[in-house]
């Protein structure tokens, strides 16, 4: 692979999510704000992918970055008590700190391990996650120069990639996401058992519009998301 013409990934025209014309490439200016519209683009893959690697790397250039993640621990820690009257009668009062916040930790403990209960957790933050969301998208809309990434894991199986414009999804071999994972500190285990909760790497690939692959070094990561962002400046999409 000559990395020096490497495109990020994308469909034909005619069978993208929405029809895209040809993308041509010229100089590349570094920086998102040369675009003449807004351009609300989801961010998502398989866990171990690099999702928070990527972001940061587009937020470098200047975009407007929100992650998924960190929205849903706004959400915990903002003292909602239905929140958390449904998260003690579920789990009991061991899934708290000492100050009564729901801790992550804990509470991933328990649904990454127990059959529904991640289920059961999404549908407690989902729907806060998608009204925040559609609060973001709507505001990113009023400013006509803007690249605004939401990065959300489960963009797809939520059904969040309707309020975007475009989906970018990363990929990297199972076997190098797997030993990420373990460097963090999961066990093999328990990487399966979070895999199963999702959809595959191949099936999100599948349904973007743009592939990132981050099996290289982050230059190279950061190479192909320069020329994503070109592929928006320059063209109607």
């Amino acid at each position: 692979m000559n990395k020096s013409n490497f495109l990020p990934l994308q469909r034909p025209a005619g069978i993208s999510r929405k029809t895209s014309p040809d993308r041509r490439m010229s100089e590349f200016h570094f920086n998102v704000s040369s675009m003449g519209k807004s351009m609300i683009l989801g961010l998502t893959g398989a866990i171990g992918s690099g999702k928070s690697t990527a972001l940061a790397i587009f937020q470098k250039f200047a975009a407007q970055c929100y992650d998924a993640d960190r929205l849903c621990h706004e959400i915990l820690a903002g003292g909602d008590p239905e929140l958390n009257r449904q998260m003690q009668m579920r789990w009991g009062a061991g899934v708290f700190d000492t100050d009564g916040i729901p801790d992550r930790k804990k509470i991933g403990a328990v649904v990454f391990q127990q059959p529904g209960e991640l289920a059961f957790l999404t549908g407690l933050l989902y729907p806060g996650l998608q009204q925040k969301i559609t609060q973001i998208a709507g505001e990113a809309r009023k400013h006509p120069a803007q690249l605004t990434v939401l990065e959300v894991p489960l963009l797809f199986e939520e059904g969040m990639d309707c309020v975007c414009d475009k989906v970018a999804a990363l990929w990297t071999d199972r076997l190098l996401r797997h030993q990420r994972l373990i460097g963090r500190g999961l066990e093999p285990a328990e990487i399966t058992r979070r895999e199963a909760k999702q959809w595959s790497a191949e099936k999100k690939l599948e349904c973007a519009d743009f592939a990132l692959i981050n099996h290289g070094t982050p230059e190279f990561l950061e190479m192909q998301i320069k020329k994503l962002i070109q592929m928006i400046q320059e063209s109607d999409l």
